[in-house]
């Protein structure tokens, strides 16, 4: 089963994303928080990764992730992912901080995981926040997001690993 280590956003962040969910799940356009059955939550994920023991690795990046809370997460560009999936995202505006948690993080699951998805690497993040999937009319997706007040001035609330898909989760903070 995949995992995700996820960095949940603040409530008032979280209330702005699910409010973006809403209002795209409102016009026919599948957001995360309309995906029947599952419980997903506004995040950034960090790492993806196939296999795992989920109990090494939470009891590893605890330490490392309890410096995660409060971490700044600006989320501003409007972004699509060119894939069969066809999400579209708000991008977040990486600090050397969050970087630098991302290359820790990384070290960390790499030494007690297998299958890290490609796009999760240190040299390939692009660290953002999903918004819809399917996407097929990508101008109807940016005119209903310029309802909203962007950037989002998100911060990270805690940290989960959490299951891909279903978003089942193991606080990690």
């Amino acid at each position: 089963m995949p995992y995700a280590i996820e960095l949940f956003l603040d409530d008032a962040a979280d209330r702005q994303i699910r409010q973006m969910w809403a209002a795209l799940d409102d016009h026919g356009i599948l957001s995360p928080g309309g995906v029947p059955d599952a419980d997903y939550h506004p995040h950034i994920s960090l790492t993806v990764f196939d296999q795992g023991d989920p109990d090494q690795i939470v009891h590893a990046l605890r330490p490392v992730l309890a410096q995660s809370v409060g971490l700044p997460l600006p989320l501003a560009p409007l972004g699509f992912f060119l894939t069969a999936e066809a999400p579209v995202f708000l991008g977040v505006i990486p600090s050397a901080r969050f970087l630098a948690l991302h290359h820790v993080v990384h070290a960390v699951v790499e030494t007690m995981a297998e299958g890290i998805w490609p796009y999760y690497r240190p040299d390939a993040l692009l660290p953002h926040c999903t918004l819809a999937t399917g996407v097929t009319e990508p101008a109807r997706v940016a005119e209903i997001v310029r309802g909203f007040t962007i950037p989002v001035a998100a911060r990270t609330a805690s940290a989960h690993l959490v299951t891909v898909p279903g978003g089942q989760s193991i606080p990690l903070t």
